[in-house]
């Protein structure tokens, strides 16, 4: 085989990086590849008599491959001229007088952009400048301007630094940035929520523009009814937007108008003015409903009292309620999240209770204070089940034999004005008589043997019930 070079590209401009590849050689043969007055770099060819390496171009000759056993190959470099464009463009195109213009200069030597170039940038033939910048890794440097009056702006770009292989320093390029006449300002309003309900706060928004740009600093005024309504003022942010919030718009058709008062800005933005109208519905109803659970409890037994606050169907959460009877307040809730807010009482007597709900404070667009609700809640007398608690120990100080714990014993669903006797390994602890709503409790001393049992009962009536016993935690 006869050993061959190849210059991948055989065409570079100075600087650029080419890639010398060598095959045909002896597996295994040293090679040594030679370029201009650059060191010689040596590899070895692999299997298959292949190798590869890499120059930087400086000037066009020969580049020599020899091996020690496979011979010599020539190749033949060509390096051109080094050549820096600048190119510049404008964003927007087609600005308008007073617009902020973005003027953008691309450096490349070769086509391969170069960073770190200080550009300045001029126009009206040097007599108005723009400004200066440094080229980015894509070789971009920009300069912005609200300075372009209108008419065609010749605008140049003159690279005044750069380290490059490239000539660069005084190449220039140009763009003319057409400029359109100033327009006037323009103002839009809108509302939100755009159907909101009397009372409920509303925001309106003025978004002032000139030409399309927005305009910060300016200062609206909102009004309505003709001007009668004041709804206050505000200062465009930089997206040039205003905003006042009211709670006053009354029901019906408002028509709100956003006025300009002062601006700085190339458009004539004050006394400008714009409106929108915003459809306030009537006032929306506060509704409180009431619930028990269960439905038809037993004298005495624990019963969960619930209301429900809503405002047009809405939940209204953070709302206090009252719950009450004619004999007197049950308890305070608050609502949660769902509207809901709950008491649990076992003091409804047997009969027939109307429980009312009272929101005594809320927030919120509906006026829910004072508004209030109720239930009918049918107390039945029920059989009464005996129910012994559980019931735990507390150790005496000093603890003595026959006094070594004491321990408070309850039950439920004895009957009322019953005595009810509490014992333990059949001992007496103590007794006690049962309220109106067959609860009652005691408390008693234990032994050191009564300690030790896990259990005790309570009986009334002839009837027995069983507690569990244990030290307290």
């Amino acid at each position: 085989m006869a050993l061959i070079i190849t210059l991948t590209p055989s065409t570079v401009a100075a600087g650029q990086t080419f890639t010398a590849t060598i095959s045909g050689a002896n597996a295994g043969d040293t090679l040594t590849i030679t370029y201009d007055a650059q060191p010689a770099q040596t590899v070895v060819a692999d299997v298959n008599g292949n190798a590869t390496v890499s120059f930087t171009a400086t000037t066009s000759g020969l580049v020599v491959a020899t091996g020690t056993t496979s011979g010599t190959s020539v190749a033949t470099l060509t390096v051109t001229t080094s050549n820096c464009v600048v190119t510049v463009s404008s964003t927007p195109a087609n600005p308008t007088a007073g617009q902020p213009v973005t003027v953008t200069a691309t450096v490349t030597c070769n086509g391969v952009a170069v960073p770190g170039a200080v550009v300045t940038f001029t126009s009206g033939g040097g007599s108005l400048n723009l400004g200066a910048g440094t080229t980015n890794a894509s070789g971009q440097a920009s300069v912005t301007s609200s300075a372009l009056p209108a008419g065609a702006n010749v605008v140049v770009a003159t690279v005044v630094s750069a380290s490059t292989t490239c000539t660069c320093v005084g190449v220039t390029g140009t763009a003319t940035v057409n400029v359109a006449a100033a327009t006037n300002c323009v103002v839009t309003v809108s509302s939100t929520p755009a159907n909101p309900t009397a009372g409920q706060p509303v925001t309106v928004t003025a978004t002032v523009t000139c030409n399309g740009t927005p305009v910060p600093g300016a200062v609206v005024t909102f009004t309505s009814g003709g001007g009668s309504l004041n709804l206050g003022a505000g200062t465009t942010n930089a997206s040039g937007q205003a905003s006042v919030t009211s709670s006053a718009l009354p029901a019906g058709a408002n028509v709100v108008v956003a006025t300009v008062v002062s601006a700085e800005t190339t458009c004539t933005c004050v006394g400008v003015a714009g409106t929108a109208t915003v459809n306030v519905g009537a006032a929306p109803t506060c509704v409180v409903t009431v619930s028990s659970t269960p439905a038809n409890p037993t004298a005495g037994q624990p019963v969960t009292l619930t209301a429900t606050v809503t405002c047009n169907g809405a939940p209204v959460p953070g709302a206090m309620v009252l719950f009450s009877t004619s004999s007197g307040a049950l308890g305070v809730g608050t609502t949660n999240a769902s509207g809901q807010a709950s008491v649990t009482t076992s003091a409804l007597p047997a009969g027939a209770n109307v429980v009312t709900a009272t929101v005594i404070s809320s927030s919120g667009a509906c006026t829910c204070t004072g508004v209030s609700g109720t239930v009918t809640v049918n107390v039945g007398v029920g059989t009464p089940v005996l129910t012994a608690k559980p019931a735990c120990y507390v150790l005496n100080f000093p603890p003595v034999p026959w006094a070594f714990a004491h321990a408070t014993f309850s039950v439920s669903g004895a009957t009322p004005g019953s005595t009810v006797t509490f014992s333990v390994l059949g001992g007496t602890v103590c007794t006690a008589v049962a309220d109106a709503y067959g609860n009652a409790s005691c408390t008693g001393n234990l032994s050191v043997t009564q300690v030790l049992a896990s259990s005790y009962t309570a009986t009334s009536g002839g009837v027995t019930a069983t507690g569990s016993l244990k030290a307290c935690l």
